[in-house]
């Protein structure tokens, strides 16, 4: 027999409900998380462009997006480098295990970027990384 609990009518303190406290605290948590996380110090030596492929196809048909027209898919690698000595790095778990000749670790990081074609025909918006 499967049970279903509904604690909704279950008033802990002024009137919230077990949900609106749960939700509170696991904000909280996650505040506390980011907080709590330090920057690590990472140096990108290189990005290679792997693939480039229009977007949002099937099969020989391209949907377009109102002003920004038809886009593209530009799949990249970035290749970086971190310096197990530097202490912000040293959150990492067993960094320096896996130094090469130099002292450094080495990593390779993978992402999409998608992007109007005819850039000129783009929004303008600035993006959360534009100042």
């Amino acid at each position: 027999m499967l049970m279903r609990w509904n604690m909704d009518h279950v008033r802990p303190q002024h009137g919230r409900t077990i949900r609106t406290v749960i939700s509170r605290h696991v904000l909280a948590m996650f505040a506390g998380l980011l907080i709590y996380t330090a920057p690590l110090h990472a140096r990108i030596t290189r990005i290679v462009i792997d693939e480039t492929v229009p977007a949002f196809c099937k099969g020989t048909a391209c949907t377009s997006y109102g002003e920004g027209g038809q886009y593209e898919q530009i799949a990249k690698r970035a290749f970086g480098e971190l310096d197990p000595n530097d202490p912000r790095n040293k959150l990492i778990q067993d960094i320096e295990l896996a130094r090469d000749k130099d002292g450094k670790v080495r990593y390779v990081a993978t992402f999409v970027l998608t992007k109007p074609i005819d850039m000129s025909r783009a929004s303008g918006m600035p993006g959360p990384n534009d100042c």
